[in-house]
């Protein structure tokens, strides 16, 4: 019978595609956070812009953390 084990690379794939996801969420609230004080303000795309950026740079900040922990 064969061996059973997973390959090596499928712990890479487990830990990166992890690392996505988080990336996504942090974005998604970031910009659903701002459409629902844009909508509470009345102030059509200006939190949105505003949390969309800071979400992106909160994102990267955060994979490159976890990136330089793990290794």
């Amino acid at each position: 019978m064969k061996n059973l084990k997973p390959p090596k690379n499928s712990k890479d794939f487990v830990k990166y595609s992890s690392l996505a996801f988080e990336m996504i969420v942090i974005m998604g609230l970031g910009v659903f956070a701002g459409i629902k004080i844009d909508d509470w303000l009345n102030t059509s795309p200006v939190f949105t812009l505003i949390l969309m950026i800071f979400s992106v740079i909160g994102a990267i900040f955060h994979a490159i953390k976890n990136f330089l922990n793990k290794h």
